[in-house]
């Protein structure tokens, strides 16, 4: 009987201990799963995802009624489908709903854990299954008049179909959130305007509006720009007959190379890129070109003035009007605010400007060193081919 008594004395203390590791007690009003959740959510939208796996973790071991960790299960649903693991992802997502399928929070995060999951999948179906868990975040924000769940699910809905390359639907759920004036107002008319600079770009291929989708581009990016949504092969083979003056070289035009550098093997940087066929399509056409070290540097991001000037290359080699590399030489008034007349691009968005391809902001300036956005360098292609009066 005593040897009984021990043993289920040391099987309760093992039981006691293990759960120990697994629970803890709160140790203040605030030491709660919502504060937790909260802190977790706001980490994780800020992409801090270790962070904020930290609190949903937190949140789940407090001695706290289950039911109240449902936004935890959520948030780690959201977790494990950005680190690439499916299916911890939609088992916590599961879990959320089967412990309060009421919480406008757990069916917005099983919506983004829908397209955290499907990034970078073509085809509509999951989409449809993001919007049923949004849809049902709306419905229930709306009966609890709880306006912060509501923009919540609004805004990230928005999202969601933006990755999903449905900008109409973006725009209209950005829209609902900037009217309501509340969370994400801000960031919702941030996103309404991109999505509206896409829509007047009018992406003509998915790989064009993948691109528009991008916050930064770098060359490889313009290089594929280049080939599929401007046609740029199409529009030189339709100009072939053209004379050019191809031994003229100005000693002030940065983009220009020796005949015998042009003639060396193609970049020694591009070899395994995703982006290889393109680059090689548009050094084989000198539309863009290596750097003197013979490296294209495919994924530098590219500023607004070195667009400009890859710009102006195109446009000489369209026209065959080689007196714009030096169009604006000697000018002692700049057109815009922040550049002088003697920086070495100055010419090519001066070029840009006049012609109505790259404009100046509302105060004057041309913010040369910007970087460009996806959406911004389609939108500049667009203003491009109709200065030009481009078809193919």
């Amino acid at each position: 009987m005593k040897k009984i008594i021990i043993l289920l004395s040391a099987v309760t203390m093992v039981m006691f201990l293990g759960c120990s590791k697994e629970t803890r007690k709160s140790e203040s009003v605030l030491d709660n799963p919502d504060m937790h959740i909260s802190m977790g959510m706001k980490f994780f939208n800020e992409g801090s995802y270790d962070e904020a796996k930290k609190e949903f973790d937190d949140a789940i071991k407090i001695d706290w009624k289950k039911e109240d960790k449902a936004g935890a299960y959520a948030g780690l649903g959201m977790y494990y489908a950005v680190k690439g693991d499916k299916k911890k992802a939609f088992d916590n997502a599961k879990e959320a709903i089967s412990l309060n399928s009421k919480l406008p929070l757990a069916n917005t995060c099983y919506g983004r854990t829908i397209m955290f999951a499907n990034r970078g999948i073509d085809g509509d179906e999951w989409i449809k299954d993001a919007y049923k868990f949004f849809d049902k975040a709306i419905k229930l924000a709306d009966e609890l008049r709880d306006n912060k769940a509501l923009a919540e699910a609004h805004y990230f809905k928005g999202i969601a179909s933006k990755s999903a390359y449905k900008f109409g639907a973006a725009k209209e759920s950005f829209a609902e959130v900037v009217k309501m004036k509340g969370l994400y107002a801000a960031e919702a008319n941030r996103e309404w305007e991109i999505v509206q600079m896409i829509e007047r770009a009018r992406p003509g291929t998915k790989v064009g509006a993948k691109v528009a989708l991008l916050d930064q581009v770098g060359k490889a990016e313009i290089a594929v720009l280049f080939i599929e949504e401007m046609k740029i092969e199409q529009v030189l083979a339709k100009r072939e007959k053209k004379e050019y003056d191809n031994t003229f070289i100005s000693p002030d035009d940065p983009l220009k190379y020796t005949e015998a550098e042009q003639a060396k093997a193609l970049a020694n940087d591009i070899e395994g890129h995703w982006a290889k066929s393109w680059i090689k399509s548009v050094l084989e056409k000198g539309v863009m070109e290596n750097a003197p070290d013979h490296k294209f540097y495919p994924d530098k991001k590219i500023t607004r003035a070195e667009y400009s000037l890859m710009l102006l290359r195109v446009m000489v080699m369209i026209t065959g009007d080689e007196s714009l590399y030096t169009k604006h030489f000697g000018e002692t008034a700049s057109m815009f605010n922040d550049v002088r007349t003697d920086h070495y691009a100055y010419n090519a968005m001066a070029v840009c400007a006049s012609r109505g391809i790259m404009k100046a902001n509302m105060n004057g300036e041309f913010e040369l060193n910007k970087t460009v956005s996806g959406a911004e360098a389609l939108l500049i292609i667009r203003d491009f081919q109709n200065a030009l009066s481009l078809t193919f």
